[in-house]
């Protein structure tokens, strides 16, 4: 009997500590798992649309946190494939001051250096961003845990976010209770439609952290279905910082 309500007890200060956090500090914790971790991976795009020829495309990604300076994050983007994209380069800069990102990208043929930070993704292509969370995001929506569960053979945290703009573009994330990193997302239209869904699988450590080595991504809408490999994980690589840095004096604008 006395092992039963220790038992209980034990239960109870566990569920109390899963659910002391709030909304905002759970995405908090996706956010800054990987903060300060220099790391590359490279991601194996495969797209595929109704009535369309399938498309391939190979990024290697590197993502590098200096110590000192002015900025907070460096992001560094090579093309692998397809051969007519091949070379096509893109940078970031994320700044400590909270000052809006810089980015370039040079322009496939010319390789011309072209500054695209106003420039909006392309919403016809697979964007690694809609994972990814950031104080903005954070801030700009209303934020709320729905409840917690099991995916995958793993403990999730439901949490739900809305838009504060008109729009009102909701999501919902699963997100894995101990590492916190996103295993599953939906998004919805201002009218409760469900218009994406992205699951990811396929989970592999390295240096003790999990990443998510495959994403299956459906747009309902556009009906588009992206298949997504990351691979090449390189925890703390040796970086040549002058990559980071885009080459070349003449910038066009947009």
């Amino acid at each position: 009997m006395n092992k039963s309500i220790l038992l209980i007890i034990l239960g109870s200060m566990g569920l109390v500590v899963a659910t002391e956090l709030s909304a905002n500090e759970v995405l908090e914790k996706v956010m800054n798992r990987t903060k300060g971790i220099d790391h590359s991976f490279q991601l194996s795009i495969h797209k595929q649309q109704k009535e369309k020829p399938d498309k391939h495309q190979i990024l290697k990604i590197n993502l590098h946190w200096p110590s000192a300076g002015e900025f907070s994050r460096m992001s560094y983007v090579e093309t692998l494939a397809p051969d007519n994209l091949k070379g096509v380069k893109f940078w970031e800069h994320r700044y400590k001051n909270a000052s809006p990102s810089k980015r370039w990208m040079t322009m496939p043929i010319t390789e011309k250096l072209k500054d695209v930070t106003d420039k909006n993704p392309n919403k016809n292509e697979f964007n690694f961003s809609e994972l990814e969370i950031t104080q903005a995001i954070i801030n700009n929506h209303n934020n709320k845990i729905v409840k917690q569960s099991r995916l995958n053979d793993r403990d999730v945290i439901i949490l739900e976010s809305v838009q504060q703009s008109k729009k009102k573009i909701r999501k919902k994330l699963w997100i894995d209770k101990e590492e916190f990193f996103i295993m599953k997302a939906e998004f919805y239209t201002k009218g409760g439609r469900k218009s994406k869904t992205i699951d990811l699988s396929d989970l592999s450590v390295k240096n003790e952290i999990t990443f998510p080595q495959s994403i299956h991504v459906e747009d309902l809408r556009k009906k588009i279905i992206y298949e997504v490999k990351i691979e090449n994980i390189n925890i703390l690589p040796t970086f040549d910082i002058n990559d980071f840095n885009p080459i070349g004096n003449d910038v066009e604008s947009n």
